[in-house]
């Protein structure tokens, strides 16, 4: 495995935040009287924040504006990255062993890159990222590949010559089929393995096992 360039992912690759925004909407959504049906977290995956405001009010009518619940969600999963949210096993040392070799590497994700910062931070990673981007500023969810290119534009590479890392099937198909290299990575919360390692270049289990490819 060889590459200058490296755009992770943050929530489920970088830091072990599903569980928290697993329970996030739901217990939002029953301040409201309502009890979501299916899986509303994977409903809103590909979604930036703002768009998933805006997806939570208008599918289940909530009494505010699509601002005012990305407002509330925010202040709630802020606390959870600020006291709560740690990386995933092995993260820190594979990325210190990245950098150790003059890899660029960077965020790219569909949440609020300045609610992850203070994690990513607390846990070290921080100081062996160039920058992060999220979706917001992309201007698109991660169904579209344009925050990816925005990382490899601010990386200043070109796009065959960097991997995304990623734990979710649809992001690894955005990933590929916009000319990425890239790198699934095993994530409980993900219901399609199959089509994780059939969008990845490498497939692993956790960050331990990149080590060795």
């Amino acid at each position: 495995m060889d590459f200058q360039y490296a755009i992770f992912d943050m929530d489920g690759t970088l830091l072990d935040s599903i569980p928290y925004w697993d329970r996030l909407v739901p217990r939002y959504l029953q301040e409201y009287g309502v009890q979501a049906e299916g899986n509303v977290n994977q409903e809103m995956a590909a979604l930036s924040l703002p768009e998933c405001g805006v997806w939570l009010k208008e599918r289940f009518l909530l009494p505010r504006s699509a601002e005012e619940i990305v407002q509330e969600l925010s202040e709630r999963i802020g606390k959870n990255y600020a006291e709560d949210i740690l990386p995933k096993k092995g993260v820190k040392e594979w990325l210190l062993s990245l950098q150790k070799k003059g890899v660029h590497m960077c965020v790219a994700t569909a949440s609020s890159a300045a609610l992850g910062r203070p994690a990513l931070e607390r846990g070290g990673l921080l100081s062996c990222l160039d920058f992060l981007v999220d979706c917001q500023m992309a201007g698109a969810g991660k169904n579209s590949p344009a925050v990816y290119q925005l990382a490899a534009e601010r990386l200043g590479a070109r796009i065959f010559e960097c991997v995304v890392v990623e734990d979710s099937s649809f992001a690894l198909k955005t990933a590929k089929e916009a000319g990425f290299l890239t790198i699934g990575v095993y994530e409980a919360s993900e219901p399609d393995q199959e089509a994780v390692k059939k969008y990845s270049d490498w497939y692993v289990q956790g960050f331990e096992e990149l080590f060795t490819l």
